[in-house]
């Protein structure tokens, strides 16, 4: 090959190779700029479900922040619950949170503005769901258990009236 054509192709991969880059820088600052872990996600919450994270802080030995989806509501038939789900909760010490069975996840309901821990659980996954009553999944690992709302808590639900 000579010379000049040599040169014109290193050129040529030389100016492909800084497009490259510079797209890359590019679609990575434009990408979620927004810290996942963030205090923001507690701060929002009531002051009544706070003061419990803000407990679990000390145990964690680290500022409180939070993902996401670390609280989730659902408001059913006039009731609005809100669970937590600390596998999304920035925790230094992490058995203060979870452990073998799964992460702590607690639920909350409202009641005349103030919120009392109407559920506490320590598993793989909780989901609320609701239809015609307020209920909670939860997810062991390797089993799953439900429980539905009586009107002052949540208690398990028997198989039977679950496979109706």
């Amino acid at each position: 090959m000579r010379p000049a054509r040599r040169i014109r192709l290193m050129g040529a991969l030389l100016l492909f190779g800084s497009l490259l880059t510079c797209g890359q820088s590019t679609a990575r600052g434009s990408f979620a700029t927004e810290n996942p872990w963030a205090s923001e996600h507690i701060e929002a919450l009531p002051a009544d479900i706070r003061r419990g994270i803000f407990a679990r802080e000390r145990a964690c030995g680290s500022a409180a922040a939070a993902g996401h989806y670390f609280s989730v509501s659902m408001a059913v038939r006039g009731r609005r619950f809100v669970s937590l789900h600390f596998e999304d909760f920035a925790c230094a010490n992490r058995a203060a949170v979870c452990n073998l069975h799964g992460c702590l996840h607690e639920v909350y309901l409202e009641s005349r503005g103030r919120h009392r821990l109407v559920f506490s659980v320590r598993a793989r996954d909780l989901k609320m769901t609701g239809g015609g009553a307020a209920g909670i999944e939860v997810n062991y690992g390797t089993s799953n258990r439900f429980f539905r709302w009586d009107g002052m808590r949540f208690v398990p639900e028997s198989t039977t009236s679950r496979s109706r």
